[in-house]
């Protein structure tokens, strides 16, 4: 037997629409917020490399000049420093790749949860307006 509270709102037709309109909102909300974060991470990446390039590019200037005046072990520094960008870059990119994996992950168990909310609403409108019908008989 359904109890008190049910009756006045698991059993509403009322209750139960606005139940589903408010998981349908949640719904695009979670899609809008996943359509976000995944244009950020793209934007963070792009400026990333945007960011290493400029710095080698300057690392590469300064090499060639101290290559110019005969500085070998100046030279030496400025291909370290640029071997160290590039290790950098390299990690800062596999960070990103994780957190686009756990964003993603993340986006999928809330959407799951989302529709199967969904399911047991329908589910619970449908045995409400059923019930309804056997009361009116």
């Amino acid at each position: 037997q359904w109890s008190e509270v049910s009756q006045h709102y698991g059993a509403s037709s009322t209750f139960c629409s606005f139940s589903l309109a408010m998981t349908e909102q949640c719904l695009r909300g979670e899609e809008l917020r996943a359509r976000h974060q995944a244009a950020l991470l793209k934007l963070r990446k792009k400026a990333l490399q945007e960011k290493a390039r400029a710095e080698l590019a300057w690392l590469c200037h300064q090499k060639r000049c101290l290559e110019y005046l005969q500085d070998g072990e100046g030279a030496s520094a400025m291909a370290a420093k640029q071997c160290k960008i590039l290790r950098e870059l390299k990690e800062e990119q596999a960070e990103i790749q994780h957190l686009q994996n756990i964003y993603k992950a993340a986006h999928q168990e809330r959407k799951l949860l989302l529709k199967q909310q969904k399911e047991i609403l329908m589910m619970q409108h449908l045995t409400a307006q059923l019930q309804e019908k056997l009361h009116n008989l």
